[in-house]
This record gives C-alpha cells, sequence and structure tokens, in this order.
C-alpha cells in the first residue's frame, strides 16, 4: 500500500505542493480543490497505466474515491 500513498503523494505534489502530514494526506479530499476536470482525467490515467488497472464508472463515482485513502484501497482492491 505505501507503494500506492507514494505514487500518489509524488503525482498529486507534482501539481501542486502538499503541505500535509501521512495522516492528513490520506484523508486528504483531492477532488475538492487540488485537481480541475481536465487534471481529474489525467489523474485517472496515469493511476491506470502505473498500476495497470482500469478504473470502471463505479469506481470513480464512489464516495470511496474522493479521499486519497479510499482511491489507495480501490487501486489496492484491483491489483
Amino acid at each position: 500500500m505505501d507503494e500506492i500513498i507514494k505514487f500518489l503523494w509524488d503525482y498529486l505534489n507534482e501539481i501542486k505542493p502538499l503541505n500535509l502530514s501521512k495522516e492528513e494526506f490520506l484523508k486528504y479530499r483531492y477532488l475538492d480543490s487540488h485537481l480541475d476536470s481536465f487534471e481529474i482525467m489525467q489523474f485517472i490515467l496515469a493511476i491506470e497505466n502505473e498500476f495497470d488497472i482500469t478504473l470502471l464508472p463505479e469506481d470513480t463515482e464512489s464516495e470511496e474515491i474522493r479521499t486519497i485513502e479510499g482511491l489507495a484501497n480501490i487501486i489496492k482492491g484491483k491489483l
């Protein structure tokens, strides 16, 4: 799971610097203000390419995907 969290941190931190503890990052609602709609699409594609998975509409529409911890759990469940 740490590999997933590191990828998510590195990706999001590259777009906009993060000033969060690990605990804060896991609860971070990145969709609320960190990414615009185009960046969200790029983020999903980057995740799919990095982990060789497919995020389905039910994944991207879920409440779980709204936090880093939830997103990491979705990714982990597809590996």
